[in-house]
C-alpha cells in the first residue's frame, strides 16, 4: 500500500480536531460521577441482608455490564423517544448510556473493596458505640472508596474512551470531527492520529490526577 503521510493538515485543523474536546469532557465527566455514586449504591444492595435488594442489585448490574454501549446508546437515543415519546439530546443520550454502563462496572469494583474489609473493623466500631449508619459513613465507606480506587481508574477510562462511540449520534467531540475532515481532506490515518493523541493526552492527565488521590493511603487499617 502507498500512502504519502501528511500530517500539515493537524497543524491547520488543530484546533478544531481539539476543539470537540469540551463535548468529550462534558460527556465523560458527568458520567463518571453518576457512575460512582450509582456503582457504590449498587454495591450497597449486593451486600443487603434482604433478598429481594440483592436480587435488584445483581439484576442490573448482569443486564448494564453486558449490554454494548453502541446497543445501548442507539437504543437510549432512537428508541426509547418512540417507546416513552421523551425525546434526549445527543448529550444527554450519551451521559445516561455511559453512566448506565460505567455504575455496573463500578458495582463490581466496589463490591470487591468492601468485601475486603475485615470483620474486626466493623466489630471494633461497633464496640465504641458506633451506629450502623455511622459504621458505614466513616468506616466502611471511606476505606471501601479508596481501596478501591485503582479498579476504579480502570472504569473511569473505560469511560472517557467510550465516549467515542457518541460519534454514532452526532455529538461533536473529537472522533466525530475526526471523521467529518476526513470526509473533506481523505486524511484519515492523520486525522484520527490527531484524535487519539488528544484522548491519550485527556486520560493520562485524567490518570495523574487519580494517582494523587491514591496517595492519600487513606484506606490502610490504623
Amino acid at each position: 500500500m502507498d500512502y504519502n503521510f501528511n500530517f500539515s493538515i493537524l497543524v491547520d485543523y488543530g484546533d478544531y480536531l481539539a476543539g470537540g474536546l469540551w463535548y468529550s469532557v462534558i460527556i465523560a465527566f458527568p458520567s463518571i460521577a453518576a457512575a460512582t455514586l450509582v456503582g457504590m449504591i449498587l454495591a450497597a444492595l449486593h451486600l443487603s441482608p434482604l433478598r429481594v435488594l440483592r436480587i435488584l442489585g445483581s439484576s442490573y448490574v448482569d443486564v448494564f455490564r453486558t449490554l454494548p454501549v453502541v446497543v445501548l446508546l442507539i437504543w437510549i437515543h432512537y428508541v426509547l423517544p418512540i417507546l416513552t415519546g421523551m425525546s434526549l439530546s445527543p448529550t444527554e443520550s450519551s451521559i445516561l448510556a455511559l453512566s448506565m454502563n460505567g455504575s455496573a462496572l463500578a458495582c463490581e469494583a466496589y463490591r470487591g473493596g468492601l468485601q475486603a474489609i475485615p470483620d474486626t473493623q466493623r466489630q471494633a466500631a461497633w464496640s465504641l458505640g458506633l451506629s450502623k449508619f455511622d459504621i458505614l459513613r466513616y468506616v466502611i465507606i471511606p476505606q471501601g472508596f479508596f481501596s478501591t480506587l485503582p479498579a476504579l481508574t480502570n472504569v473511569h477510562i473505560t469511560i472517557i474512551k467510550n465516549v467515542t462511540v457518541t460519534v454514532l449520534i452526532a455529538v461533536p467531540e473529537v472522533m466525530f470531527r475526526a471523521q467529518e475532515l476526513t470526509v473533506q481532506f481523505f486524511r484519515p490515518l492523520e486525522l484520527y492520529t490527531g484524535a487519539a493523541i488528544v484522548y491519550v493526552a485527556l486520560i493520562l492527565s485524567f490518570t495523574v490526577a487519580m494517582r494523587q488521590i491514591e496517595r492519600l493511603r487513606k484506606w490502610e487499617s490504623v
